[in-house]
């Protein structure tokens, strides 16, 4: 669950560029996080198992303590908490007491938009994190074998590491050669339209 820049910028902020505008772009997307969150109840009704991608610095704002006063410790324990690799290195402390926050109430965290030549750049097991989710672009397949080790002590650690933006076979072919199992992308969704009973 996630605010999209590029619908926004469709229907609201025609031929504004906001990702190269650094501090500007982190405090929309921490409005976009408020929004979110309080309007989780409307984007899940159901209160089905699905992650939330947000801000660091979002878990400290009266949104996401008003989100915890609302929801449901069940529910809340079905959320899982995405936060970006690059955020977390600009706000460690304030991820570290943000993990223990989710934690306590049962929640799960992720981290997100690891590149895979910053595999290792954080010890994500000694955060006790429950997923890794590392973007595949061009190169990996030449990158990635190099930080086998790193994704290795990951998985040992418990630490669920996931390819994310998967657009072709070499992708899974690598990431299988790793040892990952889980997969995320548009030709994982072609993948699985393609074994779907016709109707169903």
């Amino acid at each position: 669950v996630y605010a999209s820049m590029d619908l926004l910028r469709r229907h609201a902020l025609k031929g504004v560029e906001m990702r190269g505008s650094g501090n500007l772009f982190n405090q929309l997307t921490i409005l976009l996080d408020q929004i979110v969150l309080a309007s989780f109840r409307q984007s899940n009704p159901d209160a089905v198992r699905c992650s939330l991608n947000m801000n660091v610095e979002s878990v400290f704002t009266r949104g996401f303590e008003e989100f915890l006063e609302a929801t449901d410790p069940a529910i809340f324990a079905n959320i899982l908490f995405e936060f970006r690799q690059a955020n977390i290195i600009q706000n460690f402390d304030e991820f570290s007491v943000a993990c223990d926050l989710i934690r306590s109430r049962g929640g799960r965290i992720a981290v997100d938009a690891i590149f895979p030549e910053t595999v290792g750049l954080v010890n994500l097991h000694r955060l006790q994190v429950e997923m890794a989710k590392v973007f595949w672009r061009q190169n990996a397949e030449t990158v990635l074998p190099k930080a086998r080790d790193d994704i290795r002590a990951m998985q040992d650690a418990g630490v669920r590491v996931a390819l994310v933006r998967v657009d072709d076979q070499t992708a899974v072919d690598t990431g299988q050669e790793l040892g990952v199992t889980l997969f995320q992308g548009f030709y994982i969704d072609r993948l699985l339209s393609g074994l779907t009973p016709q109707g169903a």
